[in-house]
């Protein structure tokens, strides 16, 4: 009788076990992550044409990261942990005599959206308010559309510059 009941509790031990215990996840790259935040730049003089900015960086307010693009159509974090994120954008980068810096600040909603376990969680942003803030006597930054207000994905514009 003891052994019987020493066997049932090693299968009822062995079944809890497997039932209770989660697979090793790995975030699948397939699995949706915090979008960034795509913006299209066009020519202020011929709305519908695409324009790339000579020389664009752009830098996080405060921030130390620097991000360098020669594209029309640009994608960039916003922040997680506030509701806002200041950006500088500079044209002309690395020329003294003619660099021209605009601020350039986000607004949005944000919210949480757990995905697993090993993935942990994603933010999608909504609400998004874009505006040109500070900047040098000269703005390159002519006019900002919102396409989509809704940051959630990757797979268009959410905004458009024209300069």
């Amino acid at each position: 009788m003891t052994k019987r009941l020493l066997i049932i509790g090693y299968i009822l031990c062995g079944c809890i076990t497997l039932t209770s215990c989660e697979r090793d996840d790995i975030c699948a790259e397939s699995t949706p992550v915090t979008p960034l935040l795509v913006i299209d730049f066009f020519d202020i003089e011929n709305p519908t044409e695409p324009k790339t900015p000579t020389d664009l960086i752009v830098v996080e307010s405060g921030g130390a990261n620097q991000l360098a693009f020669n594209t029309a159509t640009i994608s960039i974090p916003l922040r997680t942990d506030t509701d806002q994120t200041n950006f500088l954008f500079a044209i002309n980068a690395g020329n003294e005599n003619s660099e021209n810096i605009d601020g350039f600040t986000v607004s949005y909603v944000r919210t949480e959206e757990y995905i697993s376990k090993a993935c942990g969680f994603r933010v999608t942003y909504d609400a998004i308010d874009p505006n040109r803030t500070a900047g040098t006597d000269d703005f390159w930054i002519q006019d900002i559309q919102v396409i989509n207000t809704s940051v959630e994905d990757e797979t268009s514009a959410h905004i458009q510059i024209f300069h």
